[in-house]
């Protein structure tokens, strides 16, 4: 990739899931407190606010083994339900920041299904990139597992 193209990070998931579902687990703070955190023990759901509007700003925390809290916070910048939201994405503590970058989380209905596209654009360098590629790898999994497990 050239230099003075800034990173991004796509990810494509198909969930079992429609599109109100998903789109719902994404903007309830009741929602994503069964959701947002990483993979593996000791990660815990810490905090959630969300004012969905345009221009409404949002905070999500996620707290480490170590007791550590990591908060993403942000503006929305487009909702359209169920199919599309668009949000400015940067870090509360300073020493995490990585700038403010966007996410576009698309909702594609595909049948029984829906294909869930998630573009995480703007980082100025590759490691913050494929940092958060890891991290949203592990979020989209926990949320395919919350709407898989209830089907069950």
């Amino acid at each position: 990739m050239r230099s003075d193209i800034p990173e991004s990070v796509r990810l494509t998931r198909t969930i079992r899931a429609d599109p109100n579902r998903l789109f719902r687990a994404w903007t309830d703070p009741d929602e994503l407190r069964h959701w947002w955190r990483m993979e593996g023990a000791g990660w815990t759901f810490a905090t959630a606010s969300i004012d969905l509007r345009v221009g409404g700003r949002y905070r999500l925390g996620m707290t480490d083994p170590e007791g550590r809290t990591h908060v993403a916070v942000g503006e929305y910048r487009e909702i359209h339900p169920p199919t599309r939201l668009v949000f400015t994405w940067d870090w509360e503590n300073p020493a995490d920041r990585v700038g403010e970058t966007l996410v576009t989380v698309e909702f594609r209905a595909d049948g029984t299904a829906t294909e869930l596209v998630l573009t995480h654009e703007r980082f100025a360098d590759a490691h913050r990139a494929a940092s958060h590629e890891r991290g949203w790898t592990q979020l989209v999994t926990l949320l395919d597992h919350l709407v898989t497990e209830e089907l069950v």
